[in-house]
């Protein structure tokens, strides 16, 4: 794919045509005096606008900030791929696009991309090896591209990044795609026996407390004598009644013992009444006097036995009252020890069928316990099979990554000339830009536990620093764009960020560089850059300077009062670039 136009319906906007070879430069320029800020003037003219517009037209998704901005714009990129011209015109606010004269929705027209043979893309696809992803190896779409050399797109996995480089680099990616599938099998055992270590119930058998086997047999015992004992329930319709009748039988003995209890205390008391008798006789009263010597007259002596006769009848009459009330009470008795017998022999009936029968409440009650028995049964029965299934199914997949593992060590042993050869090509244009500062790019087998087939690292002498890190970036993308690996992309674009904190010498050298590549292999490396970043080259690039930084200017980008000199030729401020 080799860029070739980007126009707009709007007569304002800047219509970019890129150089079929070697350098193209688009601008910021600054047209006032010079300022000490002059980086706040560049900004804002429309540079990386380009790149979201090309990025745009090439299928990325559908833009709010576009729509809401720019209604009624429409961007059209013409390219060239395999000797033929290709034109996508996509108008903002709408789900449809042109693709080749051809109104096409958005999926449909990423198909016709893929089927472009923009890169050798298997047959049937690989989930996440797709021309938008490998696409943004070329064209770095955000602010966040230019972080990391391995992660053009900021919400990539590793998984996402090793899979699309391994591909770029020409490496065997369908072993990443083996290792990452296993591993996500791996982690589907993990997440099946994760949920089961949030069952409160079984948790105690993950951290050992409770042994599953011992616990299922005693469940077995238990549920087996619910069974047997439900088998032989037998429900009493009128259970409760009777149960009623029972409980009533037992509080009228109660009663009946209470009042036995009262005519026995009253029989007793009535017969120590009846063995009372008078403590002194008249005869002892006149034997009393005479042996003091006192005679005593006959009348008194004839009122005392007056006297004795009268509480002898009385005493007749109190003790036949008494042995009558003993009769009576003995009768009441009687009638009390019948009345109990008959109420025993009653509670003792209704106690055999209440011990023969049950209550249909209470059948329920024990059914529902053995459902739950049989539930909690199961629940450890899953559990072991699970523990059972995954240990095994976790040992079949370690050994298929063990195996793995070996099988991709002894590939990478077996292409030491493909490997050699990377790092080769990243070390000549490392050295074209920090000489002969230590640097290369590395593949290793990485035999952890995880989605990552390879390590993949490019590296150049204290890269940490901001200016070497974008430096790396650039030999990265250039080496994926000379390598010529299952692709047949024929241009690498870059924003003026990746040259802001750059050394002077490195940003001639990275040119200069590139437009001795590019010409040589008939590619092109497009380039958004500031004029303070072009000024800062004057010096050392010397005789180079108008080849490099003034012949394969193709644009120059404002801040012109108005809006007059930016891309879209109007002033508009939108954040087109969140991720």
């Amino acid at each position: 794919m080799r860029l070739i136009t980007l126009t707009a319906n709007k007569p304002s906007f800047k219509s970019v045509n890129f150089n079929r070879t070697g350098l193209t430069l688009i601008i910021g320029k600054h047209l006032s005096a010079r300022k000490a800020d002059l980086k706040k003037t560049y900004n804002g003219v429309g540079k990386s606008l380009i790149v979201a517009l090309i990025n745009y037209c090439l299928g990325s998704d559908r833009k709010q900030v576009f729509d809401d901005h720019l209604p009624g714009w429409a961007f059209t990129l013409t390219f060239e791929h395999a000797g033929k011209l290709h034109q996508i015109t996509r108008p903002t606010g709408a789900n449809k696009l042109i693709f080749d004269g051809t109104e096409i929705g958005l999926p449909k027209y990423v198909e016709q991309l893929q089927d472009l043979d923009l890169f050798a893309i298997p047959e049937g696809g690989i989930k996440f090896l797709t021309v938008r992803s490998l696409l943004a190896f070329f064209l770095r779409p955000k602010n966040s591209s230019y972080v990391r050399y391995d992660q053009p797109q900021q919400k990539w996995t590793e998984y996402q990044s090793v899979l699309c480089q391994s591909f770029l680099l020409g490496l065997d990616y369908y072993r990443a795609v083996q290792k990452h599938e296993q591993k996500k099998r791996l982690d589907e055992q993990l997440e099946l026996a994760n949920r089961y270590k949030k069952d409160k119930e079984l948790k105690e058998f993950y951290l050992g407390e409770k042994n599953a086997e011992v616990e299922l047999l005693e469940l077995g015992l238990e549920i087996q004598r619910l069974e047997e004992d439900l088998t032989a329930f037998r429900v009493a319709e009128n259970y409760a009644e009777r149960q009623q009748r029972a409980d009533e039988l037992h509080d009228r003995l109660t009663e009946l013992a209470n009042q036995a209890v009262i005519y026995k205390n009253l029989r007793a008391d009535l017969e120590l009444a009846l063995d009372i008798k008078p403590d002194v006789s008249p005869e002892q009263v006149i034997e009393m006097y005479r042996e003091a010597s006192i005679t005593l007259p006959t009348l008194v002596v004839k009122r005392l036995e007056d006297v004795q006769e009268f509480y002898r009848r009385l005493q007749e009459n109190r003790s036949a009252r008494l042995r009558k009330e003993i009769a009576d009470t003995e009768e009441r008795l009687a009638e009390i020890a019948d009345k109990s017998a008959r109420a025993r022999k009653d509670l003792d009936s209704e106690l055999q069928f209440l011990n023969a029968h049950r209550a249909l409440d209470e059948y329920a009650a024990n059914n529902a316990h053995l459902s739950e028995l049989r539930a909690r049964e199961q629940r450890i029965k899953d559990y072991l099979q699970l523990l059972s299934q995954y240990t095994e199914e976790a040992q079949k997949i370690r050994a298929k990554m063990a195996q793995a593992t070996v099988e991709a060590n002894d590939y990478l042993r077996s292409i030491p000339p493909h490997l050699e050869m990377l790092m080769d090509k990243f070390r000549e244009y490392s050295r074209e830009l920090y000489g002969s500062v230590p640097a290369g790019l590395t593949v290793k087998n990485n035999d952890g536990e995880n989605q990552c087939r390879y390590d993949i690292v490019a590296h150049i002498q204290n890269d940490a620093a901001d200016g070497i890190n974008q430096g790396k970036i650039f030999c990265y993308d250039f080496l994926l764009l000379t390598l010529r690996q299952r692709h047949d992309m024929d241009f690498l674009f870059h924003d003026n960020r990746l040259y802001a904190d750059m050394d002077k010498h490195q940003r001639y050298s990275l040119f200069r560089l590139a437009d001795r590549v590019s010409r040589e292999m008939d590619l092109q490396y497009i380039a958004t850059i500031n004029e303070d970043v072009i000024d800062s080259v004057r010096d050392v690039a010397g005789a180079d300077f108008q080849r490099l930084f003034v012949d394969p200017i193709v644009l120059e980008l404002t801040d012109a009062p108005g809006g007059a000199g930016k891309l879209l030729g109007i002033q508009i401020d939108m954040n087109y670039d969140d991720d």
